[in-house]
This record gives structure tokens, C-alpha cells and sequence, in this order.
């Protein structure tokens, strides 16, 4: 196993902030689910781990947690953990990798890919980073649709300053997440206040009964990577000198 890494930061330098970056894709037919989410295949997860887009090699497995256990890096050290799980038809990974501040857009470019590799899957994709102000990006790529990226600032008093883009109505009315269902779940989407829509839960309304992040038995593998060259740069900015 090797240690070389690409950061230029000592592993127990201090991370700055918090947050939520998740993506899962679920994989067609989209199957019920009646008895809940299966159990995770670590041997699954490990092979999505190795092939995700931010990672050079996965370096260890650290065995399993439950989901709702979830993962706060305190330390450079830490933002090299990553939270994997592959229940059945259901891929979901947990990655500081995919933080940002509004210039890389690392969400957009990983479910792209995802998309690309998973014909006619859905894939959706999230991250809330919180270092005083909190910046949000999502994607959803739901086949037949142009892909829906959104990305900017909650509570920007400036619409015009969201990034937007896609037809969020038409997917969520695709995947059966009616105007009301929204509102009921107090996370409508207004489209001339995009800054104002909580995303990541419109996100859920579409992943339904595939969405995992939500479950607190869920068990998922977690593993210590080596990233690529390009998401530890952006993790050092983001993260420990930003």
C-alpha cells in the first residue's frame, strides 16, 4: 500500500467548516424496495470507490458504519475518508471531495460522468459546504431530460447571481414529485427565487424510496483514498486554506 499523496499540507491540519456532498444513482428498472434498501455489498463498494471520479486509489477499507454515523473530518487526514455503499440497484457515495465555492462545480462534473457510465440511470447529486457562508450545488441527470445543474448561495438577495440550469419542473414532474408533494415537504420550487428552494431536499423527493442518506440502519463501507491530483487541490483550497 502506498502513502504518497498529493496534498502539500501536514495530514493534521485543521478543516475549516462542514457540510453534506452526496450522489447516488439508481439503476433501472428502479425497483420498489418494499423491505427497504438490501443489505450493502462491500465487494460493490469498493469497485464504485475505485472508479469514482475523484479518487486515484482506494488504500484501505475501514470497515462498515451506519449511514447516519456519516463523516466530519476534523483533520487534512480525515478529508481522505469516504463513505461507499452499493445496496442492489442503489449506488450511493459520501465524498468532501465534492465540496466547492461556485468555480469548479465538481457535482456537475461527476454526475455527468456518472450518467455517461450508467445508461438510463438516474443520478443525484448534492453539496452543502458551510464555512460561514454556505454554498450549495446539485445536479440531477434523469434520463430523457437535459441535466439540471443548480449551484450559488442561499439567501443571495440577488436571483440573477444563482447559477441555473435545465428544466427542474419538468424532471421532478417526470419523477412524480407533484407541485404539491413539494410544498407539502416544504421544499417547493420557486423559479424566480431559485435562491430561496432547498435543492438537496427536492433531491430526495426524487430519489423516493431509493434515497439513502436518509436511513439511519443503512450500513455503508468506508474507505481511505488517495484523490486525484485535481480534487486534493481543490479540497486544500476549499477545506484548509480557503
Amino acid at each position: 500500500m502506498t502513502e504518497t499523496s498529493f496534498w502539500t499540507c501536514p495530514s493534521h491540519a485543521r478543516v475549516r467548516g462542514s457540510g453534506r456532498h452526496t450522489i447516488t444513482v439508481v439503476l433501472p428498472p428502479f425497483p420498489d424496495l418494499p423491505d427497504g434498501m438490501p443489505p450493502n455489498d462491500a465487494d460493490g463498494a469498493r469497485e464504485f470507490a475505485a472508479s469514482f471520479g475523484t479518487v486515484d486509489e482506494v488504500l484501505e477499507c475501514d470497515g462498515e458504519r451506519n449511514i447516519s454515523d456519516g463523516l466530519s473530518p476534523a483533520t487534512r487526514d480525515d478529508l481522505d475518508r469516504i463513505q461507499v455503499g452499493r445496496w442492489g440497484d442503489v449506488i450511493g457515495i459520501s465524498d468532501p471531495a465534492l465540496a466547492d465555492d461556485g468555480n469548479t462545480w465538481p457535482v456537475l462534473e461527476q454526475v455527468r460522468a456518472l450518467a455517461e457510465r450508467f445508461p438510463g440511470a438516474k443520478v443525484i447529486g448534492g453539496a452543502v459546504t458551510d464555512r460561514g457562508e454556505t454554498h450549495e450545488e446539485v445536479a440531477w441527470a434523469v434520463p430523457g431530460f437535459e441535466v439540471v445543474h443548480s449551484e450559488g448561495w442561499p439567501g443571495e438577495d440577488d436571483p440573477s447571481r444563482w447559477t441555473l440550469e435545465g428544466d427542474p419542473r419538468a424532471v421532478l414532474d417526470a419523477c412524480g414529485v407533484t407541485g404539491q408533494a413539494a410544498k407539502d415537504a416544504d421544499v417547493a420550487y420557486d423559479p424566480d427565487d431559485p435562491a430561496a428552494t432547498y435543492w438537496g431536499g427536492l433531491g430526495e423527493l426524487i430519489l423516493g424510496v431509493h434515497r439513502p442518506w436518509r436511513r439511519r440502519k443503512v450500513r455503508t463501507s468506508v474507505f481511505r483514498v488517495r484523490h486525484t491530483r485535481a480534487a486534493t487541490d481543490l479540497m486544500e483550497e476549499i477545506w484548509i486554506s480557503g
